[in-house]
């Protein structure tokens, strides 16, 4: 059977899209989500919440359902309902990569930086070139201190997307940090070369030449 979502082959036994999340068993359900989605896309944040509570309430085992009302909840501000719903949509439907990239993502909005490395960790299980989830774990795991292990996935993100040009900033930044100074003006002068973070990178640059006494 294949996804009519994203066209993922699953089994016949599969109740849900091991990529997508998608119900595969039910299309009144797919159209069901439709419906409460026509208001989130035009704004009506409000209506597409109570559409899909309503689907949630009477459908609670719809993976896709759990993880979209979880990504109303998440822009509307209430981040510990959104994780709620993520998780239970991962419940469901373990191997759901972009709603445990979302359930990365409210944690790391809530500042809890080992729940949100978790989850990115579990994206790449399922797929090792999510770069997204790369960039986001190399992110988090900065922001926790970990920072050999945050440049490794900065490099893997330069390494899948040699133009993810925010991922060489950060890793001017680490360089710099662990004292390779000169591995960070490259970093640094190559996004001036790009166009990207223009005057964070001329200030890390002159913090540099500082430091080594470099007038130039």
């Amino acid at each position: 059977m294949r996804c009519s979502r994203c066209g993922h082959e699953a089994a016949d036994s599969d109740k849900y899209c091991a990529e997508c999340g998608l119900f595969l068993r039910d299309a009144f359900v797919d159209q069901r989500l439709l419906h409460a989605l026509v208001p989130e896309s035009e704004g009506r944040h409000r209506e597409a919440r109570r559409e899909l509570e309503r689907l949630v309430e009477s459908d609670p085992d719809n993976a896709l359902a759990n993880h979209l009302l979880g990504s109303v909840y998440f822009h509307q501000g209430t981040l510990d309902l959104a994780i709620e719903r993520y998780e239970r949509a991962l419940e469901l439907a373990p191997e759901f990569v972009l709603c445990s990239y979302d359930l990365g993502v409210a944690h790391y909005h809530r500042g809890n930086m080992p729940e949100a490395i978790k989850a990115f960790r579990r994206c790449l299980e399922i797929d090792r070139h999510y770069n997204a989830a790369h960039y986001r774990l190399a992110v988090a795991l900065f922001h926790a201190g970990e920072l050999d292990l945050a440049l490794e996935h900065f490099e893997q993100c330069t390494a899948l997307t040699p133009e993810y040009l925010m991922a060489r900033y950060h890793i001017g930044v680490i360089h710099e940090r662990l004292g390779d100074l000169d591995a960070a003006a490259r970093e640094f002068e190559r996004g001036l070369e790009e166009g990207v973070g223009e005057k964070s990178s001329l200030y890390h640059l002159d913090q540099i030449r500082a430091s080594r006494g470099d007038s130039s």
